[in-house]
């Protein structure tokens, strides 16, 4: 288990004074990579096989929202893993010791070079040492796109500052655009992010918009052809 203190700054927070969701994305990131470079197994593996692992779905659970100036502690563990994917909490604690966030994470193993999904050894998941998972509700990984959805105006062209380390766009620069069409009065409680394809630099992101029955919002990351980058729910 990995874990660090951090004050929510002004680059973290909005004009609400609360913490950004792109920034909170960007603060469980930091934890799960800090964490990761401690992981011998998974540090070794990636170096010798020219390995990597690529985020694909991230459920956040959140009780507030911590406003600036605010002292927070940030705790990242594995709970599994297979031979395609691992599975971790995070979770941004306040000064008190309470979960403000509890997220849950799958990440998918790859072959940098072929930047294709890989199974590693058979012997792999059993040399990874896994913790108790956080006590939350896991939904599906795979979040249903309404029929209806509506097509927006706007247009982001991907550019060199929104890439991570990989080459393509940092998780929490999608989380960045989508909260630009969250209504100011929608205090969501629960997001799912869901990742398909990678958005590269100098890709035209067209964004797409609806609500669901359940009054959730869905916000989906589309290139010009139509492919899905990401999928996005926000529900209160």
């Amino acid at each position: 288990m990995y874990e660090y203190q951090l004050q929510i700054g002004i680059c973290h927070a909005g004009k609400s004074g609360l913490l950004k969701l792109g920034a909170a994305v960007d603060i469980l990131q930091n934890a799960t990579w800090f964490q990761l470079d401690t992981e011998t197994v998974f540090i070794d593996y990636f170096r010798e096989n020219d390995g990597g692992m690529f985020l694909i779905s991230r459920q956040l659970d959140i009780t507030r929202l911590p406003a600036y100036g605010e002292r927070i502690t940030v705790r990242s563990w594995v709970t599994g893993c297979d031979r395609l994917f691992g599975y971790r909490n995070t979770a941004i604690y306040d000064a008190q010791g309470r979960l403000c966030i509890g997220t849950y994470a799958i990440g998918a193993f790859v072959d940098l070079k072929r930047m294709a999904p890989a199974r590693v050894p058979r012997e792999f998941p059993d040399r990874v040492k896994s913790y108790p998972a956080l006590d939350m509700e896991i939904l599906p990984r795979k979040i249903p796109v309404p029929s209806a959805m509506t097509r927006l105006p706007d247009t982001i062209r991907v550019q060199d500052y929104h890439l991570d380390r990989y080459g393509h766009m940092n998780n929490a620069r999608y989380v960045d655009i989508a909260s630009a069409y969250i209504p100011e009065d929608f205090r969501a409680r629960r997001v799912r992010l869901e990742y398909k394809n990678m958005a590269l630099c100098g890709d035209l992101i067209v964004p797409h918009f609806a609500r669901t029955d359940g009054a959730a919002l869905v916000i989906t990351l589309n290139g010009e052809d139509g492919k899905l980058f990401s999928v996005m729910e926000f529900s209160r």
